[in-house]
């Protein structure tokens, strides 16, 4: 897969010496590397942040104005999968970012082991979870990765896919074929007949409905709802042991 990266750093020779690494760990193993974006502040991170778009974010924690602990909760707020290694020179931070979940922190001055070593693992975690659907949309092909699917809809003999972006497309796959794919992914769940959301897209739970981040409420069947609810629920404490 590609791997868009994003350095948040308002020293601008460590973000630079940073950046020398990472291009020199893709380049060493033939990873392909998407881009990546580098900003002075965490103001400006978020700024011209857009959800599902940065896979890693490297977070220098002492930062002016909004810090790299505020800017990351921000950024996990609109994003529960991106990955976020801390950059600090003193690890006496650790308790106060420990609420955020990181995948894990770097000690500054950069060391190209430790730089490589949490790549190596960054690469791994988000290849298990890439999923490639292909789906037919009239005449044509589409291969969607399934972390841009927010919902799967039966509608007769077409299924309704609803992508994170908010674009929908009408494909004459077949409901159950979908379906077999998508459940042997984590994130997805069958919350009633004819219905697939992906969890990492719910928004929050209210009387027997799941509300998605785009809007949309899809009902939970009303025969088996606690065993729907108890795999969300088991879902989010997962998450919060991986550090996402």
């Amino acid at each position: 897969m590609e791997l868009n990266i994003a350095i948040v750093d308002d020293m601008k020779t460590d973000a630079v010496k940073l950046e020398n690494f990472i291009r020199s760990y893709f380049f060493d193993n033939a990873h392909i590397l998407g881009r990546i974006d580098i900003y002075s502040s965490g103001e400006e991170m978020l700024k011209n942040f857009k959800p599902d778009l940065i896979h890693l974010v490297f977070m220098d924690i002492v930062m002016n104005e909004i810090n790299g602990i505020e800017t990351a909760k921000q950024l996990r707020q609109a994003d529960t999968k991106i990955l976020i290694v801390f950059t600090t020179t003193s690890s006496e931070y650790a308790f106060d970012a420990f609420p955020i979940h990181p995948f894990d922190y770097i000690l500054k001055p950069y060391d190209g082991e430790n730089v490589y070593s949490v790549l190596s693992e960054a690469v791994r975690v988000l290849q298990i979870e890439e999923l490639i659907i292909k789906v037919k949309v009239s005449r044509s092909e589409y291969e969607i990765p399934a972390r841009k699917i927010s919902s799967v809809v039966s509608q007769g003999h077409n299924t309704e896919i609803n992508l994170v972006n908010g674009e929908c497309l009408l494909s004459n796959t077949k409901f159950g074929e979908l379906e077999n794919l998508l459940l042997g992914h984590r994130d997805f769940l069958v919350c009633n007949r004819g219905i697939i959301v992906n969890m990492s897209q719910i928004l929050t739970q209210e009387q027997g409905i799941f509300v998605m981040k785009n809007g949309a409420r899809y009902p939970i069947r009303v025969n088996g709802q606690s065993k729907v609810t108890a795999a969300f629920f088991q879902y989010l404490i997962s998450n919060m042991r991986a550090g996402k």
